[in-house]
């Protein structure tokens, strides 16, 4: 009898501990999405003001820096939308990120513009298209292109329509999709507006807007990057990105909670860890800005990195964490199937996930640029219900942290059993 309650006591310890670590992570994705850090991205320096957050959390909790500052800045060009971003059809104001989006390499404009539907026979071939593009009301005018339509001739046609083949005012895409942002490192002669279809009752006539655009070519943006020492030379490298999308005007911020405070906090979380429990490899933390851009922060590190990458045992990089219902991905798992069996065997050992799954080498977050210069790299992200990505919808109320401490004990034995 004793002994039933002692394991239930030490069962109840144990969810203590977890509930712990999943209400450490959300307190600091609230704290990472906040209005104050305007979506982590390149208006009013969002991203530096949250990897200023980061840098306190890693001096609170102790961790080394490399250097007098954790910070590794860098520079690139990126397109913005800091200011007004009004966007009315037939006179009624419609809803920035849920109704409609501004393509991100679009240009400013402001005024009242009278549409031309497009038609599949204006565009049929290039003689059509140079005779369309000649003609003065169309280059005037906003064009209304419907990529719901299900036409080949449009869907075609609008592959091209970053390159203003109509020389048109501007150009209203109508989707039957998700609404899904993104950032552009580059800035198009037109302005172009992705439409849910779905919130529109009736043909559009005439667009009044007023969107602001600023292109900053030398935006300063920084890493931060801290670690604990360990008892050998070698080393561990846990990585995520902290930047996101950031503002689409003034009043409306894309927060990114899953993607990727969720992985940033674990981070911290992991980094909580590793001070309680000093670890055996020197264990390197890095948050890397400008992944949204193109990964240019990891990009940035592995040509001017801060410790010899030949000496990195295993890179761990986190993202999408919001929800491992189904369990996680490991890109490049296939890759490294000595590492992948090892970190499978563990999950089956201690039935934590549902599934681990593989898959190959891909160029989709910022693992990849180690992953090129020679370094065993995992790339983890978590699959569930959650399907928030890239749209105003991805915030802290929404993501449920299904199964984070036993992602974190998968991540944790794997490290423990070493290379």
């Amino acid at each position: 009898m004793l002994r039933s309650a002692l394991l239930l006591f030490t069962l109840f310890l144990v969810g203590i501990s977890n509930a712990q670590d999943s209400s450490y992570a959300k307190e600091m994705i609230d704290s990472l999405c906040a209005p104050r850090y305007h979506g982590r991205g390149y208006v009013f320096q969002g991203d530096v003001k949250a990897a200023s957050f980061i840098e306190r959390q890693c001096k609170e909790k102790g961790l080394k820096s490399f250097g007098n500052s954790y910070a590794q800045s860098f520079t690139l060009g990126v397109n913005t939308f800091p200011g007004d971003m009004s966007v009315k059809f037939n006179g009624e104001l419609l809803q920035t990120g849920v109704d409609y989006q501004v393509n991100p390499g679009s240009q400013k404009i402001n005024g009242s513009y009278k549409v031309l539907y497009l038609k599949p026979n204006m565009v049929k071939n290039q003689e059509k298209i140079l005779k369309t593009a000649s003609k003065k009301k169309v280059q005037n005018r906003f064009v209304v292109i419907d990529e719901a339509s299900e036409n080949a001739i449009i869907e075609e046609f609008s592959k091209g329509i970053n390159q203003n083949p109509l020389n048109a005012k501007s150009y209203v895409l109508l989707k039957d999709k998700k609404l899904t942002w993104w950032v552009s490192r580059r800035t198009y002669n037109t302005t172009i507006l992705d439409v849910s279809k779905e919130g529109l009752d009736k043909k559009i006539k005439t667009v009044d807007l007023a969107i602001d655009q600023e292109w900053i070519s030398d935006y300063q943006s920084q890493n931060v990057v801290a670690f604990i020492p360990g008892q050998v030379d070698s080393m561990v490298v846990f990585s995520a990105h902290f930047d996101h999308l950031g503002r689409m005007g003034k009043d409306t911020y894309i927060a990114g909670a899953s993607d990727n405070a969720s992985g940033s906090a674990m981070l911290l979380d992991l980094a909580d860890y590793y001070v309680e429990h000093p670890p055996k490899y020197n264990t390197i933390f890095i948050w890397f800005a400008g992944e949204e851009a193109g990964l240019v922060g990891s990009k940035f590190f592995v040509e001017h990195p801060l410790f010899p990458l030949n000496k990195i045992k295993f890179l761990l990089n986190l993202d999408l964490m919001a929800d491992a219902k189904k369990g996680i991905t490991v890109v490049n798992g296939s890759i490294f199937n000595d590492a992948f069996d090892r970190l499978n065997a563990i999950n089956e050992r201690e039935s934590l996930l549902n599934q681990v799954k593989a898959r190959g080498a891909a160029a989709n977050s910022d693992h990849y640029p180690f992953y090129e210069k020679g370094v065993p790299s995992f790339f983890i992200y978590t699959e569930g219900d959650y399907k928030h990505y890239h749209d105003v919808n991805d915030v802290p109320e929404n993501i449920p942290l299904t199964n984070y401490s036993e992602v974190f004990q998968l991540i944790t034995s794997f490290v423990k059993e070493g290379f």
